[in-house]
């Protein structure tokens, strides 16, 4: 009777997907366990020789760390690193996305690059009274919970909105060749969410992915 409650207790207690607590921005090459844009949670061990280089993204306190050689153990708003040498910043970064109502949103469709077969797309509503965040570079990266599509819609001006199929992990859309307006003041939709954001009318480039990040 016992080793039956214990099968079923055992039945019953799934599995809880990680909860992520930094963003691999860069890793050199021959580091095991991690790549670049994976999520990395709390615990998680990487092991970096002598000069092996990660650069994490703490999502909840926004501390950038550049970590060379040793082992690293993810925290929840750092590393602790042994045996090797860490340098942190802190950059402007959003730890929870801004969300606008499923009225607000909207939806639209259509295929990657191309316009949405709906002519009322580029009539977007007001942004919201708070002024969105400022992404520092005209290539944001995007992360979806699951892959999908986004939609990019310009609405301080008319133009064509982006509709973009990504995977669930987190995309640099720079990279891909993907650069919204200086200046521009976007809703990035996925399902029935939305994220107003806005491009810094003086983006010079690439920042810190972390900087970038915009994540549903």
């Amino acid at each position: 009777m016992a080793a039956v409650a214990l099968v079923s207790v055992a039945h019953g207690v799934r599995a809880q997907p990680a909860v992520p607590a930094a963003l691999v921005e860069d890793v050199s090459a021959g580091v095991a366990g991690v790549d670049a844009f994976d999520y990395v949670p709390v615990g998680k061990q990487v092991q970096l020789g002598g000069a092996g280089k990660l650069v994490l993204g703490y999502l909840a306190s926004c501390v950038e760390e550049t970590i060379v050689g040793g082992t690293v153990t993810v925290g929840s708003e750092q590393s602790t690193v042994v045996g090797g040498a860490v340098q942190r910043k802190t950059v402007p970064c959003a730890g929870k996305p801004m969300q606008l109502s499923d009225e607000q949103s909207g939806k639209s469709g259509g295929l990657v690059f191309r316009r949405p077969p709906s002519a009322n797309t580029t009539t977007a509503p007001a942004p919201p009274a708070d002024r969105p965040r400022v992404i520092p570079s005209a290539g944001p990266v995007i992360s979806l919970p699951k892959p999908g599509r986004l939609t990019l819609a310009r609405i301080d001006e008319k133009a064509a909105p982006l509709v973009l199929d990504l995977p669930a992990k987190p995309v640099d859309l720079g990279k891909r060749g993907v650069h919204l307006v200086p200046g521009g003041t976007y809703r990035a939709s996925y399902g029935t969410n939305a994220i107003v954001f806005e491009v810094d009318a003086h983006s010079t480039g690439e920042t810190s992915p972390l900087a970038r990040l915009i994540r549903f």
